[in-house]
């Protein structure tokens, strides 16, 4: 399918595209590239570097950056390719902050551009993307940009990032889009419709959780009973269950539960908190991650997190963060990062440590 831009638009990508050499960067002042060159890239995340200019960043485990690339427009969601005898190893993409215009594809260890991808012709980005368990395939959620119709674009990873299909039926407004263990796609469908970044639909929004197959077929659709509460961004705990984080556009001095979690042939079951609590996430939740025991949201807008565990389903630790944006699962530990450049380590509620990295880090992280 070839798709059709503006000359204007990928005129303006293409000029920003430029910019996008990999920069080394060492957070504490080091002007040596030796150094930072023996540690292993670990995290992506994307960040604000000054006004209207975004970056995407490369850090080793503890989240201190390794090299940045510059980006076009703010990015958002960033997607890992499976390395797993893969043509084409480390790769990961950027998606741009909705309605985004681009994603762009980079090789994470050598910080170089590998392609860019600009929207279609009256299509958006939604700002997040997850490839295939075989790393062939990239399955981008997308809008209708005068209706918000959802569309997963899916891509072919072995042939330039070429459009080879779009999946529809499943409702208005996706968001988060991830693969689970068996292949299956789950996807948070917003159920608003927009003009830019502006809602019509309010009263009338139907968000859902839904599934496809890798074939785009609708296999299970669950909804909330409250249909104001969003479903924006998702995570799996390895398993079969997926968690799922809510924006509330209700009533401004209503605090319902803003996570819920749904295992197949289930119901979405909310996890619990007071309202008090909930009052402090000021309606949104950004980046979810879990463990088989504990499950961990972030809330920039009520710079903090909490941390719940997975068998009561219960909050068991509420924690000021400033911004508090990426949030990520990898071997025994959570990473937590800010906005405010802090990334904090956490082992379980109560044990965690932190430290400054001097980045501004902006909505998500991916671990490698």
């Amino acid at each position: 399918m070839q798709l059709m831009v503006t000359n204007q638009t990928r005129r303006s990508l293409l000029k920003a595209a430029l910019l996008g050499a990999a920069v080394p960067v060492l957070p504490f002042g080091c002007s040596s590239t030796t150094a930072h060159s023996k540690r292993d890239p670990a995290l992506i995340g994307c960040a604000l570097q000054s006004k209207h200019k975004y970056l995407a960043v490369v850090a080793d485990k503890w989240g201190k950056p390794i090299q940045t690339l510059a980006i076009p427009e703010r990015g958002h969601g960033v997607a890992i390719r499976p390395n797993i005898n893969s043509p084409y190893p480390n790769q990961a993409v950027v998606f741009a902050r909705r309605p985004g215009s681009y994603f762009m594809v980079f090789d994470y260890q050598t910080g170089e551009q590998v392609h860019l991808s600009v929207k279609g012709q009256n299509r958006h980005y939604y700002g997040h993307g997850v490839f295939s368990l075989d790393g062939s395939l990239l399955y981008a959620t997308e809008g209708v940009s005068n209706t918000s119709q959802g569309v997963i674009g899916v891509y072919d990873a072995l042939n330039g990032y070429k459009k080879v299909d779009e999946f529809t039926g499943f409702g208005i407004g996706p968001h988060e889009v991830i693969i689970m263990p068996d292949g299956r796609l789950a996807i948070g469908v917003g159920g608003v419709d927009t003009d830019g970044r502006t809602p019509k639909n309010l009263k009338t929004m139907k968000p859902s959780l839904s599934y496809l197959s890798a074939t785009g077929e609708l296999l299970e659709q669950v909804e909330l009973a409250d249909k104001q509460l969003s479903i924006r961004h998702l995570a799996h705990d390895g398993d079969d269950t997926v968690l799922c984080g809510q924006q509330y556009r209700g009533e401004p001095d209503e605090y319902p539960a803003l996570l819920a979690m749904h295992t197949q042939g289930g119901r979405l079951e909310q996890l619990k908190a007071e309202p008090e609590q909930w009052a402090r996430f000021n309606h949104y939740i950004a980046s979810i991650a879990a463990s088989d025991e504990w499950i961990i949201a972030t809330s920039p807008r009520g710079n903090c997190y909490g941390i719940w565990s997975k068998q009561t389903k219960e909050l068991v630790e509420l924690s000021s963060l400033t911004d508090a944006s990426g949030a990520v699962f990898m071997g025994e530990e959570f990473r937590l990062s800010s906005g405010a450049g802090e990334v904090v380590s956490q082992t379980e509620p109560s044990e965690k440590t932190s430290i400054q990295t001097l980045t501004q880090w902006d909505n998500h992280w991916s671990s490698i």
